[in-house]
Formats: C-alpha cells, sequence, structure tokens
C-alpha cells in the first residue's frame, strides 16, 4: 500500500511551558503521523501568527488576565481554537465559547480525548463538555446573579468586604448583603469556608 499523502492535523500549542508541551507532544506521539505540534507565544497583549495552523490550543484562564484573554481568542482565526485547561468548570466552557472558541476540553483528559476533540472542532462541532460528562448535571454552578458570581470570585481571590466594595463601586453594606447570599447558595457559614469553596470549584479568575 503507497503512504498516505493526508498532511498531517498542524496544531499550535499557546503561550504553554515548556513541561506542558513536551507533556503534549508524549501524550500525542501515538498519533504523530496525524498530529504535528508546534509551541506559540503571544507578546505585548498580541495573538501570534496562526497562518498554517489548523488547531490551536489554549488556556486563558491561566493567570489573571482572563477577560483580555478570552476577548483575544478570535484573533486565532483562521485556525480552530480549543480550550485546553486545568480549571475545568461548567462557567468557565461557557466562557469560553460564548467568546468565540470551538471547543473545551479539561487538561486531565486521556490523549484519545484530546484527538478526538481536535478531530470535532476541524468537523465544526462545537465541544461544550468534556468526555463523559454527557447527562451530568451542573452541580458546581450554584445559581449564583453575575453580582454574587463577581463577589465571590473576589473573595476566593482573598480580597476584604471594603476592598470588595471600591472594586465594584458598591457599599460595603451591598457587599456584605451578596456575602451573605453567596454563603447561602455555596452552603458554607465562614469566610474561609467560601475561599476554600471557590478554589474548589474554579472561582477565581
Amino acid at each position: 500500500m503507497p503512504p498516505s499523502t493526508v498532511r498531517p492535523v498542524r496544531l499550535g500549542v499557546l503561550d504553554e511551558s515548556e513541561l506542558v508541551t513536551h507533556g503534549l507532544a508524549g501524550m500525542l506521539r501515538p498519533h504523530v503521523a496525524r498530529l504535528s505540534v508546534r509551541p506559540l507565544r503571544s507578546s505585548a497583549g498580541h495573538v501570534p501568527d496562526t497562518t498554517g495552523l489548523d488547531v490551536v490550543l489554549c488556556d486563558p484562564f491561566a493567570g489573571q488576565d482572563v477577560q483580555e484573554r478570552l476577548a483575544r481568542l478570535p484573533a486565532l482565526a483562521p485556525a480552530k481554537v480549543l480550550v485546553y485547561t486545568w480549571h475545568d468548570h461548567p462557567h468557565r466552557r461557557r466562557r469560553a465559547l460564548d467568546a468565540g472558541a470551538d471547543g473545551f476540553l479539561a487538561k486531565d483528559a486521556p490523549g484519545q480525548d484530546l484527538v478526538a476533540a481536535i478531530d470535532g472542532v476541524l468537523r465544526g462541532d462545537r465541544l461544550s463538555q468534556p468526555a463523559g460528562t454527557a447527562g451530568e448535571q451542573d452541580h458546581d454552578f450554584p445559581g449564583l446573579s453575575q453580582r454574587e458570581s463577581e463577589v465571590l470570585v473576589l473573595i476566593g481571590r482573598g480580597l476584604s468586604n471594603q476592598e470588595i466594595a471600591e472594586r465594584l463601586y458598591v457599599s460595603v453594606n451591598s457587599v456584605k448583603t451578596y456575602v451573605r447570599q453567596v454563603y447561602a447558595k455555596t452552603g458554607v457559614t465562614r469566610r474561609t469556608q467560601a475561599v476554600a469553596w471557590a478554589h474548589e470549584h474554579g472561582w477565581t479568575e
């Protein structure tokens, strides 16, 4: 049988450490005939040139400038964008897809799931759930309002009520009300528990 003339899928890995990039290359080694991996670096808030790439893996939830990173996702076109992150949470999946990502996958997914996700976004599928979660309920999204969500994120970052009030341009009394509502909806009774809940469930971006 003559060798295949189909070229490998060209995969860009954006702003990951050398360790993660090498780990990805190792995980995808069984698929080396189908996938080639190239590290990418953004600089000064600008996305790299993705010309010639088919899919870009990126993690906009790593670091503090989450909203800015999400806003830059459309600039990675024409490559498909697959958000590949440790911060797997239904709230983040929604944010990533709303920002223009073509798919979302948790970094603890096995290699075959990553390959399947890459194939999926190339077919035009929008992948909003990690493997194995179809039909599962969203237990980690406690029905918080937008303002309550903001307060929970800032609690998770360790801000005081006064600092939260200054950040959100509301009164301290309003913050205290939001904090009580957050406690009730997340099932905690103390601030240390709220901080732990925020970190455990990914509400610190």
